[in-house]
């Protein structure tokens, strides 16, 4: 019999473009009711900025009509990174929240001179407000009266949390996502911190499962939870899980590869590799590239249709396709020449195409050193032909794909119960048994540094 609760559990998941609001059975995480909203902009001081206090008055009408029909226990929320609210020392916002494509990276010259050196906050200097330094330094510069009137630099869950119970906190996973804000050797905030005179500006931090306030809503008392990085929340699913030595590879727009094996010597800013951190406190290496972009913008230019079958029975070793075709990433981003393709069929073209994607994430995975279970999650669990390939190329690793897509809702109810345990449901990719592709992947590989096809804008 299955065990229901009378309670109910609550997620915010925000997202750079979406907004979901979830109700959770407190037993069993089961979906009760969700709804959704959008993010939109709003111009403050001349700064781009996220329509949070919207976000929250939503919600919390969302909260209290549900409330009427059941109590409610725990809230929580999971936001994109590098978004921060300034609140002034009369608790009022100044800025809430920023907007990472806002152009922060105006002083970067500047700025560059200041950041932490990567093997201090392994992380790569980012476009547009994509490093929280970033932006900090722009205020400095540009607006340092909002600096000077600042009590607390929140993060966007926390700024969340205090919002609903008037308490300040910061944590760990946020601070540490690529922002020039955490030293990795040091297990602290950054040199950069200190240079620009604002280390008191960061409240304490917490676990992000502790409960850091309450709101009474209704005849409810809604215990709220300090909140998560949303990349963090999916890793946490996994890392609760009974695999406990694996490169997990989630897919969507972007293709993140974690794997807490690799060193962080091996971590290279000009690969677009940089350090997490979980909500743990331990460093959480890390590669990306934009292989939903990129696999779109292909099927898109050849006209592939989504009954397309590929068909590998051709000489595609003549015809193998190279990076890159969306921004971010180790290689530079160009145009790809059709013409070389038109006497291929539209069956065969996507081969190459499901090729090519195996092979950047193969790539990739040699360069994070990953030896142990590989595990797909996203998308890319739908494509057999790009899973099968990437499994053959990696022959000596158990390569296997999650059923059920973890979202980072899924993955933020994980701090309800940070002891609970996770069971997953993963099938194994097999293996391609006359397996050719580790001698054209090579002949790609090499292809690569004789065409010079590496991104080096990237600084340290």
């Amino acid at each position: 019999m299955m065990v229901t609760s009378k309670k109910l559990n609550v997620v915010l998941d925000i997202g750079k473009t979406n907004v979901k609001l979830t109700f959770v059975n407190s037993i069993n995480n089961k979906t009760v009711k969700s709804f959704t909203t959008k993010q939109i902009n709003i111009n403050k001081y001349g700064i781009k900025t996220l329509n949070s206090e919207l976000i929250i008055k939503w919600s919390l009408d969302k909260i209290q009509k549900i409330e009427k029909k059941k109590r409610l226990d725990k809230f929580v929320c999971t936001a994109h990174g590098t978004s921060i609210a300034l609140i002034d020392y009369n608790d009022k916002e100044i800025l809430a929240c920023t907007d990472y494509e806002f152009k922060f990276d105006q002083f970067f010259d500047e700025y560059k001179k200041i950041a932490p050196k990567f093997s201090e906050s392994f992380t790569p200097f980012l476009e547009g407000g994509l490093n929280i330094g970033t932006q900090l330094y722009f205020l400095y510069r540009k607006k340092p009266n909002l600096i000077l009137k600042t009590k607390y630099i929140l993060n966007y869950p926390q700024y969340i949390a205090w919002k609903l119970t008037n308490n300040f906190s910061s944590e760990i996973s946020y601070l540490g996502c690529h922002t020039h804000l955490w030293n990795f050797k040091k297990n602290k905030l950054s040199s950069l911190v200190n240079k620009l005179g604002i280390k008191n500006k960061f409240p304490p931090i917490k676990k992000a499962w502790d409960v850091v306030g309450q709101k009474k809503v209704g005849q409810s008392n809604l215990q709220v939870i300090n909140g998560v990085h949303d990349s963090n929340a999916s890793y946490l699913y996994f890392k609760n899980s009974g695999i406990k030595d694996f490169t997990l590879i989630s897919t969507g727009t972007w293709y993140i590869l974690f794997n807490q094996k690799t060193s962080l010597t091996d971590l290279n800013p000009n690969m677009d590799m940089l350090a997490n951190i979980d909500v743990f406190g331990k460093s959480t290496p890390t590669m990306r590239f934009m292989g939903g972009r990129e696999y779109d913008h292909l099927i898109k230019t050849f006209n592939i249709t989504s009954n397309t079958k590929p068909l590998s029975k051709f000489n595609f070793e003549d015809y193998l396709i190279y990076p890159s075709y969306a921004a971010g990433g180790a290689f530079i981003k160009k145009r790809i020449n059709t013409e070389l393709y038109k006497k291929l069929k539209k069956a065969e073209i996507y081969y190459l195409i499901c090729l090519y994607m195996a092979f950047l994430i193969n790539f990739c995975l040699n360069k994070m050193n990953s030896t142990n279970t590989i595990i797909l999650d996203g998308p890319i669990t739908k494509n057999d032909c790009i899973m099968r390939i990437l499994s053959s190329l990696r022959d000596k690793q158990i390569v296997l794909k999650n059923k059920k897509e973890i979202g980072t809702s899924l993955g933020a109810t994980n701090l309800f119960d940070i002891n609970k345990k996770n069971k997953l449901d993963t099938k194994s990719i097999n293996k391609y048994q006359n397996n050719s592709f580790k001698n054209v992947y090579n002949i790609w590989e090499g292809n690569l540094y004789k065409k010079k096809l590496f991104n080096n804008s990237w600084e340290d």
